[in-house]
Parts: C-alpha cells; sequence; structure tokens
C-alpha cells in the first residue's frame, strides 16, 4: 500500500507562553487559518488514517484542532522525533518501527525540521510558513527522496 505523508507546520503561534517556548499556545490568527484550511480539507473528503504531531503545545493544538472536526475518532499521536531540531532520519526510523510507512499520515511539526523532512523524501525544500501543508506521496517505501512532492496549501491560499 502507498504511503502519503501531509507534512503541516503548525499554525501562527502566540510569542511566549506561560512556561516558556514549550507551551505557547495558538494565536487567534493562527486558529482563524486553521479553521479556513480545515473547510477546505473537508470539502475534498481529507481523511488521515493517522497523525502526529510534536510534544510542543502548538503543534498538538493544531493537530488537535484540524482532525477533530474532520476526523473525530482519529487520536492524534505525540513523538518526540518532531520536535524542531530533531533529525528528520530519527523519525523516519521510528515511523518504520511502528509500521507507520502504508496508508495517510498527518504529521505536525516546526522549523526547521518541517523544511529537513521534505528535502530528505524529496530532494527539494518547498518553504513552509506556519499553518503550510504538503504533501508527499511514495509508490514504494519511505526511503530518502523517493517522495513526489505533489500539492503544498499555503495560509493565504486556504482562506
Amino acid at each position: 500500500m502507498p504511503l502519503v505523508l501531509d507534512l503541516l507546520r503548525h499554525a501562527e503561534a502566540a510569542a511566549s507562553g506561560p512556561d516558556g517556548d514549550a507551551s505557547r499556545p495558538l494565536s487567534p490568527a493562527g486558529r482563524r487559518t486553521l479553521r479556513a484550511l480545515s473547510r477546505l480539507l473537508a470539502e475534498e473528503g481529507w481523511r488521515p488514517t493517522g497523525a502526529f504531531a510534536s510534544p510542543l503545545r502548538r503543534a498538538r493544538d493544531t493537530a488537535r484542532l484540524l482532525v477533530s472536526g474532520l476526523v473525530p475518532r482519529l487520536e492524534v499521536g505525540v513523538l518526540d522525533q518532531l520536535a524542531p531540531e530533531e533529525d528528520p532520519g530519527a523519525l523516519a526510523v521510528e515511523l518504520e518501527r511502528r509500521g507507520l510507512l502504508v496508508g495517510h499520515l498527518l504529521l505536525v511539526t516546526h522549523l526547521p525540521l518541517v523544511e529537513r523532512l521534505c528535502v530528505r523524501f524529496t530532494g527539494g525544500a518547498a518553504g513552509f510558513a506556519p499553518a503550510t501543508l504538503c504533501r508527499i506521496e511514495f509508490t514504494a517505501g519511505a526511503a530518502a527522496g523517493a517522495g513526489r512532492l505533489t500539492r503544498c496549501l499555503r495560509p493565504r491560499e486556504n482562506a
């Protein structure tokens, strides 16, 4: 079965959080942008089979807000390998270890990792503003360079 990866940079977050950077909540503008993205994805019948976010609050909130309205029974998991400075190879190993290299996955993360993942899987960069979702499709395995970037939804296109 092929793999579809939707890489999503978290939506715009507040400048600070109650316990520092890791606790930064989404800003009102970030929530609005996610609602627009959610409407667009709903029209397309978007239904990932798995969803994971980094342990940082803004990524977890982004994933949960997006998934809850479209795939209510899908639980958002947390992967430490989606933290901003993690190694893309470590994420690939963890996904394989968990048997997640099939189906349709949503991965919510941060710069610089989201761009590094795109480069690792496709060989090229895409440019990730907050709330940018890029789709990478694989036909056989998720080896470095084996994916094809098939779509990028940027915030201004979602409004």
